[in-house]
Parts: C-alpha cells; sequence; structure tokens
C-alpha cells in the first residue's frame, strides 16, 4: 500500500537501506524535496521504555543510579544516527543522566483530564512529560534544561511526545476523546527518531491529537511554527496555541495559523489583564471570529472556574478538576468533544478576484511608481505598528520597490515574525522566518504584486495587477479587511506548499 503523504506531519524523510541499518545522514529531504539541514536528528534504534532492545529499570534501592555515559544498558543494541546540528545551550551537572534517560527513553507521562465544564465531563487529557522516579530530573523544566545543555532537547520532546501517543493508543478511548501533545520549540527542527515513528504513524491513524504550539515557539522558529500546523491539519488533527500573552509573535501569527483551540492561563484572566490586556482581547477576539475553543488552563478553585465560565471558557484545566497521574481504563463518549475545524478544499478563485469580490477598493491606469507611492503610504504605518504583522509579497516580473519602499520593506523583514515571499528568483532567501517559493515562468502571478499584512490588531491588503502590458500601466486593489487578508495568506501558504511540493489541504493518499 503507497503511503499517505497528506498524513506527514513534520517528519523528515530518510535514504532507504537495509531494515536495522543506519542511514548516512547528509541533507535530509522533507517529502522528497532537499532540503537545508534545520536541526538535530536522535536516531537512537531503541524501543518504548521496557519494551525492547536496551530498556533498563531503575534499581529497586530508590535512587537512580545511572552507568557511565560508554556503558549505558543496551548501549550497543542502541546504534545511533544523531548529529548534532542541535546546538547544546546551558550546563547541566547531570550530563550522564540525560543521555541515559534519552539513549533509553526513560520518560513517563502523566494525563490531566480537559473538562467540559457544562456536561461535567472529560472530553480529552494533555500529556505531562516526567523524568525517572526518585531522579533529580524528575521534573519537567530541569528534565527539558538539562536535555538543552547536551544539545538533546528536540529528541527528548519527540520521546516524551511517542510515549503519550502509546499510552492514549493502548486505552483505545472512544474516537471524540482528545489528546493534547505539546511540541516545543526545539523539536521543531528536529526530525523524529526512527524507532518511534512507527508509533507516531499509528497516533496519525487512529488519535484526535491537537497539536500544542507555544508563543516561544512561534518567536524562535516561525516557519517551522507555519510548517507544522499545515500538516497537523493535513493529517485530520488540530491545533491548539498557548502562551501567546508572553510573545508579540505569537500575538501577530495567531490570526494566520487559526488555531482550532486557544488557551488562557486562569491566573492572566483574573490578575493580568492590566498588564496582557491586549494578548487577552486577541485571544478572545480569535475565538469569537473563527468560533475556536477557549480552554482555561491553571484552575485551581471555585473563584478561577467562574471566571474562567464568565469569558465562555466551557472547557477548562486545572487542579480544580482533576490533578495529573495515569490515564483511566475507560472513559464515554463526550457529548460535546472539543471542535476541530473543517478544511476546505483548494478554491479556484483567483487573488485578484479574491480582492474585488470582498470589496476591496479599486484604482485603475496607475504607472508603476504611483503603484510605489500608493504602497508606501498605506505600508508606512505596519513598520511602526507595536504587533508587527505576519506579510505576505509578491514583487511582479521585471518591476522593483522604489528606495523608500524598499527601506520600509527592510524594517518589516526585521521586525515580522513570519514572511511569506512569492516571486520569479526569491526562494534562495528562505530561512527561519522567511518562507519564500519561485513561481515558474509565465504564472499568471507574475504580473501581480501584493503586500499582505495581518496580526490580531491590525490588517492591510495593497494588490496591484497590470492593466497594459505595452505602458506598463496597473491597477490597485486596497482594503483593511481582515477577513479578506485571512483568504489571501490562506491562499499564498497554499500555492508556497503546492510550488515546493508541500502538503496539500485534504490530499488523498499517494
Amino acid at each position: 500500500m503507497s503511503e499517505d503523504r497528506s498524513a506527514r506531519w513534520i517528519l523528515w524523510e530518510r535514504p532507504e537501506g537495509p531494515p536495522g541499518s543506519v542511514p548516512a545522514r547528509s541533507e535530509p529531504t522533507l517529502w522528497g524535496k532537499a532540503r537545508q539541514a534545520l536541526g538535530a536528528g536522535g536516531g537512537s534504534a531503541n524501543s518504548a521504555p521496557g519494551h525492547g532492545p536496551g530498556s533498563a529499570s531503575s534499581p529497586v534501592s530508590g535512587a537512580l543510579v545511572v552507568p557511565p555515559r560508554d556503558s549505558a544498558p543496551g548501549r550497543d543494541a542502541i546504534p545511533s544516527a544523531r548529529i548534532p546540528h542541535e546546538h547544546a545551550l546551558g550546563i547541566t551537572q547531570h550530563t550522564d543522566l540525560i543521555n541515559w534517560i534519552i539513549d533509553n527513553r526513560m520518560v513517563e507521562v502523566e494525563f490531566q483530564p480537559v473538562l467540559d465544564v457544562v456536561h461535567n465531563q472529560v472530553v480529552g487529557f494533555e500529556a505531562l512529560s516526567r523524568g525517572p522516579q526518585n531522579s533529580p530530573l524528575r521534573a519537567p523544566d530541569r528534565l527539558f534544561s538539562a536535555a538543552r545543555a547536551v544539545g538533546r532537547a528536540g529528541e527528548l520532546d519527540w520521546i516524551c511526545r511517542a510515549e503519550a501517543f502509546r499510552q492514549m493508543l493502548a486505552r483505545r478511548f472512544p474516537g471524540a476523546v482528545s489528546l493534547f501533545v505539546n511540541v516545543a520549540s526545539d523539536s521543531l527542527i528536529v526530525e523524529c527518531p526512527e524507532d518511534l515513528l512507527p508509533t507516531v504513524w499509528e497516533a496519525t491513524r487512529e488519535l484526535r491529537v491537537l497539536v500544542e504550539l507555544s508563543g516561544d515557539a512561534m518567536g524562535r522558529y516561525p516557519r517551522q511554527v507555519l510548517e507544522t500546523v499545515r500538516r497537523a491539519r493535513a493529517a485530520r488533527w488540530g491545533v491548539s496555541i498557548g502562551d501567546i500573552e508572553f510573545s508579540e509573535a505569537g500575538m501577530a501569527m495567531l490570526p494566520v495559523l487559526e488555531p482550532d483551540v486557544v488557551k488562557l492561563d486562569h491566573h492572566l484572566l483574573t490578575y493580568g489583564r492590566a498588564y496582557a490586556g491586549q494578548a487577552v482581547a486577541a485571544a478572545l477576539g480569535e475565538v469569537q471570529h473563527t468560533g475556536a475553543t477557549l480552554l482555561v488552563e491553571n484552575v485551581e478553585d471555585q473563584s478561577g472556574f467562574m471566571m474562567g465560565r464568565s469569558l465562555g471558557g466551557n472547557y477548562q484545566r486545572g487542579y480544580f478538576h482533576g490533578r495529573p497521574g495515569a490515564l483511566p481504563d475507560s472513559l464515554s463518549m463526550p457529548k460535546a468533544p472539543i471542535r476541530l475545524r473543517e478544511v476546505s478544499g483548494d478554491d479556484d478563485v483567483s487573488f485578484w478576484d479574491l480582492a474585488v469580490q470582498s470589496g476591496a477598493h479599486v484604482s485603475s491606469g496607475l504607472a508603476w511608481d504611483e503603484v510605489n507611492t500608493i504602497t508606501l503610504t498605506m505600508a508606512g504605518p505596519l513598520a511602526q505598528s507595536p504587533v508587527p504583522p505576519v506579510v505576505g509579497f509578491l514583487m511582479p516580473e521585471n518591476h522593483s520597490w522604489n528606495t523608500e519602499l524598499a527601506v520600509v520593506y527592510r524594517i518589516l523583514l526585521a521586525r515580522c515574525p513570519l514572511t511569506l515571499v512569492l516571486g520569479s528568483d526569491v526562494a534562495q532567501h528562505s530561512n527561519w522566518r522567511v518562507r519564500g517559493a519561485n513561481l515558474p515562468d509565465d504564472h499568471p502571478l507574475l504580473t501581480h504584486g501584493f503586500l499582505i499584512a495581518l496580526s490580531s490588531t491590525s490588517a492591510l491588503v495593497v494588490m496591484a495587477r497590470r492593466q497594459d502590458a505595452d505602458r506598463d500601466m496597473w491597477e490597485v486593489a486596497i482594503s483593511e479587511s481582515r477577513e479578506l487578508a485571512r483568504q489571501l495568506l490562506r491562499h499564498t501558504t497554499d500555492l508556497i506548499d503546492n510550488l515546493e511540493g508541500g502538503v496539500r489541504h485534504g490530499a488523498e493518499a499517494a
């Protein structure tokens, strides 16, 4: 049976080889297309804890004793394909311990219930990672801090996620029960270890997963966040966004990512609105605009419960509703499962027609210099916006911006969390914060130019289309409609995906 490439998430392909062999690591490829090596991989070919070669148990005495690094249990049976693309960050006194935990997959996962407070019913669980019992790395912050210090935090994140999948798969809960799994920023640039792939593939087929991304991840690797979201949607998984109150990038990317679930901390709602009111307003605005689910977290008492309810938080998580622990043996079908967005198919409406049909103001008979002037007038305030937007650029063939507008664009590129670029020779400029794709010769969009900007507080569309090639005359459509900017950025990411050989929404098995 051929592989369903629409269901790939952020998994990197590996060169084919004999079963059990360690693939040579040159440049990783994503869906058969060569890409720059972006991050570290961890390629231990070990099974889940206690389920395969190299598994090890804590000594009965209580304290966790870790063998030296060069004699870790089962190390000879765990061929490592890891290349240190992920940089070590910080220092740790537990180098041997953290390497042993990662090599032997010795993580634990606890699950905290997510409650539908209207029906008083568990509708899902949040997976929370833990280190081994009786070890100094039991707490997740210490566990990941140590992994970051040895350059293996991304690999650890994959291990924790796969263990959560394994336990959920074993329970066989009703299909409407959701599992929230965090995707740390480190694992956005790290490929899935080989031994975990079967579990991840099975989870893709069987589980109702919500991929949770933080404002920190959006600030560090926005392009990879976008890629992760689109692959999650292609796998018919959901997307959850949290911690945007501490991240300008998170606030800016919120309307572009269009999450299924927006998380807000009860303490922020109760005590922090004077300090993070803009972020709260952005989150609640997204919920109202798209119908996303509001999930109130860290609800610890009746006051937090009532505050969450008053703002529409009918789904909550916190000690007030249940502490982290093992999964129950069984669970009833949720009466009101967390809603996932319907992914629409490709839309044949052109960029220009979409702008005009949405009510954009159109002017005709303009010279290119006049297009530059209009764009500069509209784009100037964006460069000073308190919340830098996500921006989409399209440069028409054989045309360029004037010097003043080029300066504004440089400011936008420096300030904006994510930039999408289309043109005849732009893909070479892709990096962590820029995703570009080259338009093929004679592509109809090469006779267009646009600037699209969208954040939680502002929106702008300036689109130009060549009207008369002989006289180089243009017509321009201008709009500040947030919905139009959303649609056009969605069209832009769809087009970039198609041009780059990436995911397509609603794609069928190859």
